[in-house]
């Protein structure tokens, strides 16, 4: 299993301590999505893009309005976690939100396949079904890392914004998925174990 104790010193290294990400710093979220994909069993290598997914922005942190990433921020991302997991953090960070969905849409028949856009280009980010559902899971993660975590905190609203998509990518993704999904959930968007 992933020490993620073993890549702080690296996080704290590339300033992730210093940006703030809603009521925390971007490090203490991507900390939390690493756990919770952990919790989801996810493949250890994308536990670790989970660590890093915020590295170079997203479309949430940075809109649309986000630079190119420079080849050198690049480069030191590949020396801590290799070219594979780095290669994972920088299409999910260039992923527009609007093809991850169409994605998904695709890739639930059978024959479907991804459709992933850079934002910034509208280029293609080729991946094959399993990349994507990777991608996917990896994103379910970051967004249970959304999840407040006590009364009063002002994070995202999950139930009210997106509980249906995530729900639905929950199930897809299969029992491990579900779990953690309620576990992080609860409530009202429980999903019932028992009609599976």
């Amino acid at each position: 299993m992933l020490d993620v104790q073993e890549y702080r010193s690296d996080l704290v290294r590339l300033g992730m301590h210093k940006v703030a990400h809603q009521d925390v710093t971007l490090m203490d979220h991507m900390l939390r999505a690493c756990t919770i994909l952990q919790d989801m069993k996810a493949k250890e290598h994308i536990c670790l893009a989970g660590l890093f997914h915020g590295v170079y922005g997203t479309e949430g942190l940075h809109n649309d309005d986000v630079e190119s990433i420079p080849d050198w921020k690049r480069v030191e991302v590949r020396e801590v976690v290799g070219p594979q997991v780095e290669q994972v953090i920088f299409n999910f960070s260039v992923m527009s939100y609007a093809s991850l969905g169409k994605s998904f849409r695709n890739v639930m028949r059978p024959t479907g396949k991804p459709d992933i856009k850079d934002r910034r280009t509208g280029e293609d980010i080729p991946m094959d079904r399993d990349e994507f559902l990777d991608l996917l899971r990896m994103k379910l993660g970051d967004v249970l890392a959304h999840m407040p975590p006590q009364v009063g905190h002002s994070l995202v609203d999950l139930p009210t914004e997106y509980g249906g998509f995530w729900k639905m990518a929950a199930e897809y993704l299969g029992p491990d998925a579900i779990s953690t999904w309620n576990k992080f959930t609860g409530g009202e968007l429980c999903i019932d174990t028992e009609q599976k």
